[in-house]
């Protein structure tokens, strides 16, 4: 009897589209700190994506809510929208600190960032779009997920380094400071993507 009741498979549309906002988000990022001028006009487009993002994070909640049989387990459907948001979330917050805190020019370790970004919310998405059958070569996306988070943290560790020794004014340091380990937070939860996504493959092998 329950083979007759179709599963709702929308929720690796909302996933997958999802990660679409990620990385639109995240090339507006790229684009914001390579190309600064007119930075609070592509620091809102930041933020309307985010909120796009927003919006499919709360029907996927609400369809939790009122689907009978889910593709997945509801508790791991959750973790994952949770996960995916966070992802935007700090693409945001990283984009808004570059405007509230004045920031005359984007560093060249603040570009580096928006590179290991970029290519990581690729390699997240990829990892995204095999959860729908399942596929195997998931692994090799989430080893390419954590290779370049580990990037990203020794990218960090090198530019605090430089920016503690090369930076005069302590201000300027505190908002440096804030802004890279914000863009490097946005990495480490592009990793917690692959690990749900990891647990769910485990558990339906």
């Amino acid at each position: 009897m329950w083979s007759l009741i179709p599963k709702e498979v929308r929720f690796f549309d909302y996933f997958e589209q999802q990660s679409q906002h990620i990385i639109n988000a995240a090339g507006l990022l790229h684009d914001l700190v390579h190309h600064f001028a007119d930075a609070r006009a592509k620091v809102h487009a930041i933020k309307e994506v985010e909120h796009a993002g927003d919006q499919v994070t709360h029907e996927i909640v609400r369809r939790l809510n009122t689907s009978f049989i889910t593709p997945l387990d509801r508790e791991d459907i959750h973790d994952l929208a949770t996960r995916l948001d966070d992802v935007l979330d700090y693409i945001e917050a990283a984009a808004e600190r570059l405007v509230v805190y004045r920031i005359k020019e984007p560093t060249s370790a603040c570009r580096a960032m928006s590179d290991v970004i970029v290519t990581i919310v690729h390699s997240m998405d990829r990892a995204i779009r095999c959860l729908r059958t399942m596929d195997p070569a998931f692994h090799e996306h989430a080893v390419e997920v954590n290779r370049l988070e580990n990037s990203a943290d020794n990218l960090l560790r090198d530019s605090l380094a430089a920016l503690f020794e090369e930076e005069g004014d302590p201000i300027e340091v505190i908002k440096w400071k804030e802004i890279y380990e914000t863009m490097e937070i946005v990495t480490d939860r592009c990793e917690d993507v692959a690990n749900v996504i990891e647990g769910i493959i485990l558990k339906m092998a």
